[in-house]
């Protein structure tokens, strides 16, 4: 599989769990040998561990820049700001960047196309299946954006 499309949050932590969320969406709707999806808690290694042997990836998760509940954030990882997002970054783990290069250093095939889809959370989770209602509304349009980016062509 060239591609990978992770999820991560906290599908028990209500807005925590967008990411989820929006992967079991994209993975309900794609018919694609060559992309495989995943849903996860952890970044950091963890997260890099599932990314090596992959061209390319696109994770979606849960942030807290400021903005309002349900804004979309679309970027690459490079340009991400890792303290906005909620598990690309861990205060017992190595951030994804470091991770990344860490992989890299131990000579893993890392990709060098990483894609984030951010949805804004509410600043306070509470436990619960159900998302608010800003982030279930942003839900469809995250569903698209990782649609439309797994759509462009996979380049070497």
């Amino acid at each position: 599989m060239t591609t990978l499309v992770v999820g991560l949050g906290n599908p028990i932590l209500g807005d925590d769990g967008i990411g989820w969320r929006v992967a079991e969406a994209v993975r309900a709707g794609l018919d694609d040998p060559d992309v495989e999806v995943l849903c996860l808690s952890l970044g950091g290694l963890a997260l890099m561990e599932h990314l090596a042997g992959h061209r390319r990836a696109i994770i979606i998760d849960a942030m807290a820049t400021g903005a309002p509940a349900g804004t979309l954030h679309r970027m690459s990882a490079r340009a991400m700001d890792e303290l906005g997002a909620r598990h690309t970054a861990s205060a017992h783990d190595l951030s994804l960047a470091a991770a990344l290069v860490l992989g890299r250093e131990l000579g893993l095939n890392v990709p060098d196309e990483i894609q984030v889809v951010g949805v804004e959370a509410a600043p306070e989770f509470e436990f619960g299946e159900v998302l608010g209602p800003a982030v279930a509304a942003a839900t469809p349009a995250a569903v698209r954006a990782v649609l439309d980016w797994l759509k462009r062509p996979d380049t070497p």
